[in-house]
Parts: structure tokens; sequence; C-alpha cells
């Protein structure tokens, strides 16, 4: 080795985060320019730092959850409700977070609460009997708790029956069994719904002050992508005091950006820059806005199943949920596969969506036990960090989980990252938003858009899928059957728009004449899924497989009836054959 190879080696060595898995594939394109793998793993203190920014990227949605069902619920003068909620809420989360990612799909994404059950929420809350009293003894915290508590039950005990459905749905195989119907051209339009339908959610946050969301987006675009390759001299020991280099801009730059706005924040706050008046929109751009969250919080408090008393289950509340469910997986299921693409790894096979779809519906069986108020589901704005932070590693989610959940527990943490100013929520929505969108779209690359079947195919289910919901919005009794649950699951499923262009898609892709080419069947579920096509490394199949001593079960004749567990009924000669051989098991 030359003196210039040892200079070089050296300096690679020095740049911390990456150096492993790039010095072993430097002749191989890593796709999306990621730093780590899915099944690669960064050392312990930068996964507890990116976990720690995939809790930030999760914040914004999940302290919403509590704020907004709170008034239905009858606590929103309540701080102190609304803090345990919120606890209960990042616990659950990050514990199935962790059971998502070690036995479910296996893939590194966030679990936590939903939108998709807020609106039948809503329904159920809206009947007479739920209706909240007027507002004498309002701050009581003793009335609060007979007045809340029992709504809270009502809502814990349909989530519980109806998870029971997506446990059914998931660990039968019958998920398994729908996507041998699904190709790109059904999880473009449902993933590029899946952000761009959520832009009233940051349009809402960022256009309470304009001017701090825009410069939170600014700082995520500098951090990202224009000083990403930008290292900064940290020092470092190895044999001798030197200088080291870190990319700090290109792993943090959520995190950064978060940091240096909040910091403005505080500084305008303490000036007197922003309104005083809580009616005044760009109030909510104060770091004091929400301190009394801080202050009624407790130090230490764990959450456990039944800390609001019994649940109560009605047959309208499940079936009001249940719309929410299967809004949910259809979601789920476009979230796994941007998920693997943006983390490198093939596209997940059949028994690994089957375990993650039954994982969420455990998920929110235990959600509904613990009294969240909500279910889980998974979170598109943790996948679109994945692309931000070029980190796909798994561990890192697992680390993040452990940090969610020790957040769910000490009060006072979780309760300070409630005070993150919601200008600066929508700024980083934004760009998280507009990352899914455009991993949707990338799937088109496996189809021939050339061919009018497939503009037709995609262009109306994504306008379709935005033209119903809005009509929904603007027409809640639309739906008129006669009978109350079937209106409430039709009129959630038709508000919810990768339900609706996940759909449309569907129908047409498998109706309307096509190849197997055309529709880009062929090299999605193979090409995309090959280890190494000369150029470019993806993760091996076998990232899907069960952990630990779990592996053995898929060598097992029987694993080959279990639709939940993969089925390794022969040693194929190389890694790519095996990956061939579960992708095109569903053509």
């Amino acid at each position: 080795m030359t003196a210039m190879q040892k200079n070089e080696k050296q300096e690679i060595e020095m740049s911390v985060p990456s150096v492993e898995p790039q010095l072993e594939t430097e002749k191989k394109k890593r796709p999306l320019g990621l730093s780590y793998l899915i099944d690669e793993n960064p050392p312990w203190y930068m996964c507890s730092l990116l976990g720690f920014q995939h809790f930030l990227t999760m914040l914004g949605s999940t302290l919403a959850i509590p704020f907004i069902i709170s008034g239905p619920m009858c606590f929103a003068d309540n701080p102190l409700a609304i803090s345990e909620v919120l606890s209960t809420i990042y616990f659950v989360s990050g514990f199935v977070t962790l059971l998502q990612t070690t036995i479910g799909v296996r893939l590194p994404i966030v679990q936590g609460g939903t939108f998709a059950f807020i609106t039948p929420t809503f329904a159920i809350l809206s009947l007479p009997k739920w209706a909240c009293p007027t507002a004498e003894g309002s701050g009581n915290s003793t009335v609060d708790s007979e007045l809340w508590k029992p709504r809270m039950r009502e809502i814990q005990g349909a989530i519980m029956v109806s998870s029971l459905f997506q446990i059914f749905i998931g660990f039968t195989g019958l998920v398994g069994f729908l996507l041998r119907f699904i190709g790109p051209l059904t999880i473009a339009p449902t993933v590029t719904l899946v952000g761009v339908a959520l832009f009233r959610v940051a349009a809402d946050n960022a256009g309470n002050h304009w001017g701090i969301s825009m410069t939170t987006i600014v700082f995520i675009a500098v951090f990202s992508q224009y000083l990403t390759n930008v290292k900064v001299p940290v020092p470092a020991y190895r044999g001798g005091l030197r200088i080291g280099h870190f990319p700090l801009f290109r792993l943090f730059p959520i995190i950064l950006a978060i940091a240096v706005s909040w910091a403005l924040c505080a500084i305008i706050t303490v000036a007197g820059g922003f309104p005083s008046d809580p009616m005044n929109p760009q109030y909510k751009a104060r770091t004091d806005a929400r301190i009394a969250v801080l202050k009624e919080a407790k130090w230490l408090r764990f959450p456990y199943p039944g800390q609001w008393g019994m649940p109560t289950v009605s047959l309208a509340g499940v079936f009001g949920i249940l719309a929410g469910v299967l809004a949910s997986i259809i979601e789920s299921v476009g979230d796994y596969y941007a998920c693997a693409r943006l983390a490198g790894a093939p596209p997940p096979p059949e028994h690994a969506i089957n375990r993650g779809i039954g994982i969420e519906g455990l998920g929110c069986l235990l959600a509904g036990a613990f009294g969240t108020g909500n279910g889980t589901t998974s979170y598109s704005e943790n996948i679109g960090a994945i692309g931000i932070t070029k980190v796909g590693s798994r561990r890192v989610i697992q680390y993040g989980a452990i940090i969610v959940m020790i957040i769910g527990v000490v009060g006072k943490v979780g309760a300070l990252f409630v005070s993150i100013p919601d200008p600066i929520v929508g700024g980083v929505f934004m760009v998280m938003f507009g990352m899914i969108a455009a991993v949707g779209i990338s799937n088109l690359q496996f189809a021939d858009m050339n061919s009018s079947r497939n503009l037709f195919i995609v262009g109306f289910s994504i306008v379709f899928g935005l033209a119903l919901p809005h009509y929904m919005e603007n027409h809640p009794n639309a739906i008129d059957t006669g009978v109350t649950e079937i209106d409430q699951i039709l009129t959630v499923l038709m508000k919810t728009s990768m339900a609706v262009g996940c759909i449309a898609a569907l129908i047409l892709d498998n109706t309307i004449p096509g190849t197997l080419e055309e529709r880009g069947l062929k090299s999605w579920r193979c090409d995309l899924s090959a280890e190494n096509d000369g150029n470019s490394q993806t993760a091996s199949i076998r990232v899907y497989d069960l952990p630990f001593c779990l592996k053995r079960l898929g060598d097992c004749k029987a694993a080959k009836y279990i639709p939940f567990l993969p089925y390794n009924h022969s040693e194929p000669n190389n890694v790519y054959d095996m990956e061939l051989e579960y992708s095109t098991s569903n053509l």
C-alpha cells in the first residue's frame, strides 16, 4: 500500500458515520445515496442521536392528537389530562415500534397515533349522550375526570374490538393475497397521496407564522442539500489526538433546523416580537404558548392498561372505528413499500407485510388497552426523514423507540417538546410530506409511462383521490344508506385520499388490458429486488426474516402454510436467486 493510499485510508477512518459500509461498496452505487442500508448499524451514539431525531419528526403529529380529541372528550381545559394522554401515546408508540421493527415487517418504520381514527372518534362522541356539559366546573380535576374518562373508555373499547379485525387480516394472510394484484401503478398514487393529502396539516401549522416556517424550511434545505458534503472538524483519538471530520449536516439536518429555529423563536419571544394575544395565530410561534403543560406534568409517570378504568364497548363505536382501521391498513401497505425503497431494502414479501399489518393490529389493541384515545399506524413523515438523512438503518429506529418509551415515562421531558412552536412543526412537515410524495412518484420509473393506459390510471387515481375526499368534507351527509354504521364506514373511507386513490388505481390496473412489462410488474418486483445489478446495492431479502432463534421457523415445512412466516424450503445458489424466487411468487 502506497503512502498516498495510507493517508486516504486514515482520512476515511476519521470520517465517523458511514466509513465501513462505504468502503465495502465503494465501487457500487447505493440506492438514493444512502449512508447506511437497512441491515447496517451506525455506532450506538449515532443511533441514539438519529433515533432522537425520529422522535422529533413524529412529535408534531403525535402531540396534535390529544389536543384534537380533548374537545369532544371534554378535557380541553385540563392541561394535566392532555399531558398524561400524550405521555401514554409516546410510551405505546415506542413499544409498538419496537415490536414492528423486531418481529413485524422489520422495516425501519415508526408506529404512532393516526388521524384516520380521529374522524370516527368525533362521530362517536357526537352522539347526544356524550355531549359535553356546560362549562361550570371546568378546571376542577375531579369533575373533569368524571367528564372525560367515560368518553375515553368508550373509544378504548371500540379500538380494542376493531383491532381484532386488523390482527385477523394480517396474520391470516389476506393482505398478502391482495398484494398479488398490486404493482407500481397502484403503489405510486397511494404513496403520493400520503404526502400530498397531508399538505393541509403542514399548511395549517406553517400558516400560524410563515416567517418562522420558511426559516425552518430554509435551514433544512441548507443543512440537508447544500451542506450535505461539508464535514465539521471534530477532535478524535486514534493512537493519538487528531482532527476528524464529521458529516454533521447530512446526518442531523432536522435536529439542527428545529434547534436553530426554536432558539430564534425564544429570542423573539423574549424580545416581545410575537403577539401576546392567544387569539392571534402568530401567538403559536411563541415558545411559552404551551408552557402550562410543562408546569402540570409529573416527573415520572408509568402508563398501564386500564388506567382510565374498564373500557366499554358499543356496536356503533366498533363499526365507526373499523373504518379508520381499514383506511390505516391501506395506508400502511403503501408506507411499507416507500420505506423499503428509501431504506435500501427489496420490496417486502408477503409474509413480512402480513406480519406488519398483524403487529399494527396488536398495536391498536395495546393503544386501546392503555387508553391513548387513538390507534397506531405507520408514520409517513418518519419515512421522509430517512430520505433526508440518508440513514436507513433499522437499528436507529429501534433506538428511537426506546427513547420514545423513556420520554413517555418521564413526563417533564415529554411536556417540554409540547412547547415547540407550531410554525416550526409546519416547516418540518412541508419538507417531509414533499419527500413522501416524491418517493411515490419514483415508483413510476418501473412502468412504461409512454403508455396512454398508464397515464390514465395514474392521473385519474391521484385527482380522484383528492377530489372525492374534498367533496365529502364539504358534504358530510352525502352518504345516507339508512344504517348509521355503514354511513360512518363509507364516509371515513371516502374522506381518506390514500384509500380512494389506491382503490381506483387497483381496479383500473387489474381490469384495463396491459402486459406485465407495460404495467412494470417484472422490472419492479424482480430488478428492484436484486441485491446487485452490477452498479447498485440493496440489502438481501433476508432482512425480512424473523430474528434470533425464530429464524429456524422458516426452515420448517409447516412454514409454507403459515402466511406470516418466511419459507426457506431450499438453499438457492445465491442471494439473488432467492430474492427472485420471492418476487416472482407474487406474479
